[in-house]
């Protein structure tokens, strides 16, 4: 069966006017007749009824016409793979992956693997936590870098784990010349924004109600926004060292101690379904190279 014509198809289908489709085509009108006789004549049926100079589906057509979307979307996905291939790649890795993780680890890992591995090619997909878990669930990914562990049939290897720091705006001074920063007196005079992690804030808010009462809670459930807002001097938060690392190091942070309780930590987790489908070589590559 040519896909052409199947293509043509569709449109005449979506639009029920040859003249439209043949200028969008940039071809000519008896083209488009001539394509849709011959698919008809190949199925054994009509696609097709005229009634003056209107063309309507017939309910042959109907049926084919969503026959057809899936031939041309299997054929597309075919010919992709096809010129995958020619171009030299000889696997594709669909990778889920966090937003938080997206912002610190995910660049540098790809860049050193593609570098090791160029016949690699990867699809990617950022998705929350929990939504990377149900994406591996489903098999939309066959493999998933997340801040929280899967459930059930996930399979879940920690691969990296590390302080989460209590941090605010830089206020000028240096080290040596700058006033002593109370922990206490910082979360009850500022915003402490939360939710940033899927795991640890539920059990870090119970830890900081305990200490100080009436605290001014704000939930923002994405670590680079809540980044931004700290570093706006909005208010203050607790985040893991890797995603504040270069801000401190340029001195648009500070982090400060805290002596009253002992902040938590954050993990981050490979995730997979299926063991035949994950690529052994890249979860060992990850591992390794991230405390590398």
């Amino acid at each position: 069966m040519d896909m052409k014509s199947v293509q043509t198809f569709i449109l005449a289908a979506e639009h029920e006017n040859f003249r439209i489709v043949a200028e969008r085509l940039f071809i000519t009108q008896p083209a488009i007749t001539f394509q849709i006789r011959q698919l008809e004549k190949e199925l054994g049926d009509k696609l097709f009824i005229k009634q003056g100079r209107n063309v309507y589906l017939t309910e042959y057509g109907r049926v084919f016409y969503h026959e057809a979307k899936k031939l041309v979307d299997q054929y597309n996905k075919s010919k992709a793979a096809l010129n995958r291939h020619k171009q030299g790649f000889l696997k594709t890795i669909r990778l889920g992956i966090s937003p938080m993780l997206a912002d610190t680890i995910l660049p540098s890992v790809i860049h050193k693997y593609i570098d090791l591995h160029p016949n690699v090619e990867f699809s990617i997909s950022v998705k929350e936590s929990i939504d990377l878990i149900k994406a591996v669930e489903s098999r939309e990914v066959d493999l998933g870098l997340s801040c929280m562990p899967g459930y059930a049939n996930i399979t879940s290897i920690k691969f990296h784990e590390e302080p989460v720091s209590l941090i605010c705006k830089h206020d000028g001074y240096d080290a040596e010349s700058g006033p002593i920063i109370d922990a206490v007196h910082l979360l009850e005079e500022n915003i402490i924004f939360t939710d940033n992690h899927p795991v640890y804030w539920d059990a870090l808010k119970r830890q900081l109600n305990e200490l100080i009462p009436n605290l001014r809670f704000m939930k923002v459930n994405q670590s680079h926004i809540t980044k931004r807002f700290v570093l706006e001097g909005i208010g203050v938060s607790f985040l893991p060292k890797s995603i504040i690392h270069k801000e401190l190091m340029e001195g648009r942070l500070l982090e400060i101690p805290i002596n009253a309780f002992t902040p938590p930590k954050a993990a981050m987790y490979i995730i997979y379904k299926h063991e035949h489908v994950v690529d052994n070589e890249l979860t060992d590559f990850i591992t390794n190279v991230y405390y590398s």
